[in-house]
């Protein structure tokens, strides 16, 4: 299982190299492009949740790959990867679509905050849609690891690894047919705590949430 995966587009190998390995070794899914028509190439064949994208490179330049983008995938989350010297221009892009805009030399706690909250604004766009295709243990078990990396870190340390601890347990003892309800009690009961001390938006609190009720329909009836 992986947390997400994640379109590189930059021309400079370097950047594809560590954007790559970074992502790689954080548990996330990671295509690289080496220009804009292997990235629209990529998109169109739906193999990204999330695309970290330079704004510049020869030919197709990353505005005018959003741009495309944005017309084949309304949903798919957009980082713009910008030298300090344009990051004007990235907080442009914010106007067409773009999710969030990091510059070089990477901030690789705040890239992987937007990398994480990102998917989950993804993920709740179209949780409809995954609720009926998406089985629901995998999907609390994304949801939760996507949350929990956007909770700051001493919310993180405090309920965020344990529901992410809780919510693979309860994935593993599903699949093997032993019972989850109580790692889901124990979820629920962190969330809570979660909410009570503002550690979670309302938006991510929603979502996880509504993971873990379809994790709950989908125990069998016992009785």
């Amino acid at each position: 299982m992986t947390l997400g995966r994640i379109l590189v587009v930059d021309d400079e190998a370097p950047v594809r190299e560590v954007l790559t390995e970074y992502f790689a070794t954080e548990g996330y899914a990671v295509e690289a492009a080496t220009n804009g028509a292997e990235a629209l190439t990529a998109i169109r064949g739906g193999r990204a949740d999330l695309v970290l994208l330079d704004v510049r490179m020869p030919g197709l330049d990353g505005v005018q790959v959003l741009r495309r983008i944005r017309e084949l995938d309304g949903n798919v989350p957009v980082i713009m990867v910008t030298a300090n010297e344009d990051v004007v221009l990235a907080k442009e892009t914010l106007k067409l679509g773009a999710f969030d805009y990091v510059a070089k030399p990477f901030d690789f706690e705040y890239l992987d905050r937007a990398v994480a909250a990102g998917l989950a604004r993804a993920g709740e766009k179209t949780a409809a849609g995954h609720a009926k295709d998406e089985d629901p243990w995998t999907r609390l078990a994304r949801t939760v690891f996507r949350v929990a990396r956007a909770m700051q870190p001493s919310a993180r340390t405090s309920t965020g690894e344990r529901m992410v601890t809780a919510a693979l347990a309860a994935a593993r003892n599903a699949a093997a047919g032993r019972g989850a309800g109580e790692h889901l009690a124990e979820m629920q009961l962190l969330l809570d705590v979660a909410d009570e001390f503002g550690d979670l938006p309302a938006a991510d609190r929603a979502l996880v949430g509504s993971a873990l009720e379809a994790a709950r329909r989908s125990l069998p009836v016992t009785g």
